[in-house]
């Protein structure tokens, strides 16, 4: 019996060690190890140390600060994700992970329909649409993902969306073109929120039957530029494979970007090879994230101009609308005001103009730059 407690104080003691020696192992290493400068599987850089200072503290500023530097510089913070997600999954048997959901169709995230941002947003479009004179105006959104997803995800509702958008009072007065049918969960990347180029022949068919062209892509090469993760991948940091990246590629198209500094346009490329090893593989189209873009096709049979207000999903879109018009002006009211614009671009008569969205700036109209 004295034995029996010798025994089991032993492998109390043994166990309160290990205890310790894990603890005090991990408090050492992030002691020592540096915090990473970049998060690379969430596409962001990581909390910092917040500053201390009597304010601070009494404000618990401070505290609120420091737990999201520790949580974001904690050593083995990827291994500790993985394990978490996979307990989420595989274990608990939850629908998705912090709005993120996982299904034969790949990695995806509940969308949300807000009406009365939407109607802010389509009041914005409103706005800029009407200081365009004699442009024919076209408008549409990009369905989230989601709603082709073979779970019954909740959040983002089409039928909702269009409705706000289109019975808004005036916006009657241009053509609403409807994408939802034209697209399904095999048109996205498996691990990331957007479109695959070469998986969108429906969304150039339907705007080109309301807007009065015909996409001809004969002269355009399918092209293999590697595999890639994209960013839900990171955020979820479960090993979800990867995605084939293929695009379009014509000769006759080139691009001129607006360099902001100078506020000029500069020639650069159309698929920018550079961008395919950095955080965001998606912006090898276009080079990512740019104010205005200028493509011109010097073999198209129109000379149709088409003003093409946009987010990401467009950056891969535009190159194939390219191929029926002889430019496409690429605007992203998220870091261009029209004020600026005006001083760049002259909106010509009879020209086009399509606003296509996707729900996450249909939802953030305060990310338009738009008075």
């Amino acid at each position: 019996m004295i034995m029996d407690k010798g025994k089991s104080g032993i492998r109390h003691i043994l166990v309160i060690a290990v205890f310790i020696i894990i603890i005090g192992g991990l408090f050492v290493l992030n002691l020592t190890v540096a915090p990473p400068a970049m998060l690379e599987g969430e596409r962001r850089a990581p909390a910092r140390f917040p500053r201390l200072s009597f304010e601070t503290v009494i404000s618990a500023e401070f505290m609120e600060r420091f737990e999201d530097f520790a949580a974001d510089s904690f050593v083995f913070r990827d291994c500790f994700r993985a394990i978490n997600s996979a307990l989420v999954f595989g274990v608990f048997l939850q629908t998705d992970k912090n709005g993120l959901y996982l299904d034969s169709g790949g990695a995806g995230e509940f969308g949300r329909t807000d009406p009365d941002t939407i109607e802010q947003t389509a009041g914005k479009i409103q706005t800029v649409a009407g200081s365009l004179d004699g442009v024919n105006i076209y408008y549409a959104f990009i369905p989230d993902k989601s709603i082709y997803s073979s779970m019954e995800t909740p959040g983002f509702d089409p039928a909702l969306t269009e409705k706000t958008l289109t019975e808004k009072p005036g916006m009657d007065e241009y053509t609403y073109i409807r994408l939802t049918g034209t697209l399904s969960a095999g048109s996205y990347y498996r691990t990331d929120l957007h479109w695959d180029q070469v998986k969108i022949s429906g969304v150039l068919d339907a705007l080109g039957a309301s807007m009065g062209f015909d996409a001809d892509l004969s002269g355009y090469s399918a092209q293999y530029a590697g595999e890639f993760q994209g960013v839900y991948s990171g955020q979820l940091a479960l090993p979800i494979g990867t995605d084939d990246f293929n695009f379009l590629s014509s000769p006759s198209l080139s691009a001129m970007y607006l360099n902001e500094r100078a506020m000029e346009l500069e020639p650069g490329p159309v698929y920018d090879w550079d961008k395919i090893s950095g955080l965001d593989p998606y912006d090898f189209f276009l080079s990512g994230v740019q104010p205005l873009i200028i493509l011109e096709n010097n073999e198209s049979a129109s000379d149709n101009v088409l003003y093409l207000f946009r987010d990401s999903f467009s950056s891969s879109l535009a190159p194939l609308l390219a191929s029926a018009y002889s430019k496409v002006v690429l605007i992203d009211l998220r870091y261009i005001d029209m004020r600026a614009l005006s001083r760049l671009v002259e909106f010509a008569p009879g020209s086009d103009a399509l606003f296509l969205y996707s729900t996450q700036v249909l939802n953030n109209p305060a990310m338009l730059l738009v008075n």
